[in-house]
């Protein structure tokens, strides 16, 4: 029995001393090991780290004056695990968040959904921020008094925080510049992972650009946001600051956007959209310093209201803008057959290669090469002409037969993968082909044609060519049999032969169709090249950084790239010959009764031909001529001849550039050349 109990005594004593050490192994695990870290989370309970926004720099126009501006806002801060945490996963809180911000529960519900999620609305409707961040929702139509309410109540709303945004202003009325300005919108968790490998102070709490001007220069834009670690009870109010860092505000942009003449270049372009009568017509519109490239207007229309993005921008509305075509940036995006106002570039060319620019040429109604006939526009004859009067009533057939001619003295029907004929040449001396280097985010580069770049072209896209020859369209058979039949031929053509460098590709290349095609902003530094005797401007949107107290942090100086290698006589010839089309050729009805006398202009319009669709129109011009000062380009899809629309939007641009029945938008000297003063701004 004795033997039995002490047994016992021994085996409790065991329990006791592994007991006693376990806890005490627990003990320094507890304050030794995990000390640290758990003070931190002990830390983390009774502080919360809140974002001190950064004033973001203004966008100014060429005077000093706010095109993007900053106004208060408040806005909710939700917290998606919050939501989860609560009995009805927070559905009781987010209709009260969306009667305060005066959305809808569906909007509201877009937008906490993670971009990473397979159903996700797409971007920027999701958050693309940190999945753990609370996600800030603003809204212009908020109910402050219900803001207030919830500021008030934490402990009922423990998902909800109320806090202060700065929303972005847009002070000129009749002005849209969506595209050339650009929107605000969440950090990415992508984005912050960036940041923190290149230290950039980035946080979920900032809003970065996203398009044009504020995605350009976002980095000066920014500042860096400050932070307040807030001491809070246990119910979540604020009792005191422990600690904090002010915030860093962003650095203004000065631009050499004119707001007046932007406000003018958007209501000529709506305009000449509406002339075209079709609800697919599309639009774009550049004005540029001819000497230095500065961008003084640019429109792309459809445009969206910068407005639309402030606060997060719904499903609803993003798809009707996808629709729309709103989110191209034509200027700098469209990529189109130029037509007609290509014809100075074969012009160079033919020059070059030792065709006069004196003697007269004939201009029948249809040139006949090979099995096809290529004819003017109405296949009308205007006998024998020279080519000055060639560019003023743009015969095409005097084109056809210069470049049939230099497609033959080439060697003819052949596969070149290196050889870029004289027209291409041309072209790409002008810097056609090639992005112009604009500082604005995802700009084209269009495409030149050549017996090089048809190979290229044919190397990249042969595997698709064949396989379309093989199965023949299937889904579009069912619809429309014969298209499907006409575009299996088409592809297996391509398939068998599409490397060659055929006599209807040369032919078509010299009136700028076929293969080739440009961007409105790279015809615009064409001509601003051909308008200054041969300088490559790039152009620039972006004049200066500076300080809100006014002191510049680096000016963007205007470059160029050097000279053309074209002939300057050529490029004489080329200017005086194209003041002759708004005088007496396919523009003289746009130009009738501009006093064209007092405030000359040379241009040439274009009437690009595209399968399926009515021609796109183009107005290509510069002036004045004798001293050019301003380069203007319209071009407008679905819009007809170049002299029926784009030319009388070109013309209502000249009338605010030179005064015509309204205000000079410019002093005669020209635009500002200097950074203007902006103390006087505020934010």
């Amino acid at each position: 029995m004795a033997t039995r109990t002490t047994t016992r005594l021994v085996i409790l004593g065991v329990l006791l001393a592994s007991l006693f050490a376990a806890l005490a192994l627990r003990t320094v695990q507890l304050t030794v090991i995990q000390g640290a870290d758990l003070a931190q989370a002990a830390e983390g309970n009774r502080t919360r780290e809140v974002a001190d926004p950064a004033p973001r720099g203004l966008i100014l126009d060429s005077s000093g004056r706010p095109m993007v501006g900053n106004s208060p806002q408040a806005a909710l801060a939700i917290d998606r695990q919050q939501l989860d945490d609560l009995p009805d996963s927070g559905k009781a809180q987010l209709k009260v968040a969306a009667t305060a911000l005066g959305l809808t529960q569906r909007q509201i519900s877009q937008r906490l959904i993670s971009c990473a999620e397979p159903d996700a609305p797409p971007r920027p409707v999701c958050d693309d921020g940190s999945p753990v961040a609370p996600v800030v929702v603003a809204h212009s139509g908020a109910d402050e008094q219900a803001l207030l309410a919830i500021a008030e109540s934490p402990d009922k709303y423990p998902a909800l925080d109320v806090v202060s945004v700065v929303r972005r202003t847009y002070p000129f009325s009749g002005m849209t510049a969506g595209q050339l300005l650009g929107y605000l919108g969440e950090v990415s968790a992508e984005e912050l992972t960036q940041a923190a490998a290149t230290g950039d102070q980035l946080s979920t709490f900032d809003q970065m650009g996203r398009g044009g001007l504020e995605q350009q220069y976002d980095a000066e834009l920014r500042g860096t946001a400050g932070r307040k670690v807030m001491v809070v009870d246990s119910r979540g109010t604020a009792t005191g600051v422990e600690q904090g860092s002010d915030p860093v505000p962003g650095n203004n942009l000065v631009t050499s956007i004119n707001a007046e003449l932007q406000q003018r270049v958007e209501r000529e372009l709506a305009g000449g959209l509406a002339r075209a009568g079709s609800s697919k017509a599309r639009g774009a519109a550049v004005v540029l310093d001819a000497n230095d490239g500065r961008v003084l207007a640019m429109s792309s229309q459809p445009d969206y209201d910068p407005k639309d993005w402030v606060g997060g921008i719904s499903q609803k509305r993003y798809d009707e803008l996808s629709r729309s075509g709103a989110l191209l940036n034509y200027p700098i995006q469209g990529q189109a057959p130029p037509g007609s106002v290509f014809k100075p570039v074969t012009l160079l060319a033919m020059a070059d290669q030792g065709f006069s620019l004196n003697r007269g040429y004939d201009c029948p109604g249809s040139y006949r090469a090979g099995k096809r006939t290529f004819t003017n526009y109405n296949s009308k004859d205007f006998g024998t002409i020279t080519l000055r009067r060639a560019l003023e009533v743009s015969c095409n057939t005097i084109f056809y037969r210069a470049a049939d001619r230099l497609w033959r003295s080439g060697g003819g029907e052949r596969v070149a993968e290196s050889e870029v004929d004289p027209v291409a040449a041309a072209a790409e001396a002008l810097g056609l082909g090639s992005p112009t280097g604009v500082d604005l985010p995802a700009e084209s580069s269009g495409f030149v044609a050549s017996p090089a770049a048809k190979y290229g072209m044919w190397q990249e896209q042969r595997d698709t060519w064949c396989s379309d020859a093989r199965t023949g369209f299937p889904e579009l058979r069912n619809k429309d049999r014969a298209r499907a039949k006409y575009l299996t031929a088409i592809a297996r053509e391509n398939c068998k032969s599409g490397n060659q460098w055929r006599q209807g590709d040369a032919i078509n290349a010299a009136i700028g169709q076929g293969l080739t095609t440009t961007t409105p902003l790279q015809m615009a530094a064409a001509y601003a090249a051909i308008a200054n005797g041969g300088r490559l401007v790039t152009p620039t949107v972006g004049k200066a950084i500076v300080e809100n107290g006014g002191e510049i942090v680096r000016e963007i100086p205007a470059t160029d790239q050097g000279r053309a290698k074209v002939s300057r006589s050529t490029l004489r010839f080329l200017r005086s010959a194209m003041a002759g089309v708004p005088t007496r050729g396919t523009a003289a009805g746009a130009f009738a009764g501009f006093p064209i006398g007092k405030h000359p202009i040379a241009g040439k319009t274009g009437s690009a031909q595209m399968e399926g669709k009515q021609s796109t129109s183009w107005f290509a011009s510069f002036a004045p001529v004798q001293n050019p000062k301003y380069v203007v380009v319209v071009m407008i899809t679905e819009g007809g001849t170049g002299g029926e629309n784009a030319a009388p939007t070109a013309r209502g641009i000249y009338e605010s550039l030179f005064g015509v029945g309204t205000d000079a938008v410019f002093p005669k000297s020209g635009p500002p050349k200097s950074v203007p003063e902006i103390s006087g701004v505020t934010r």
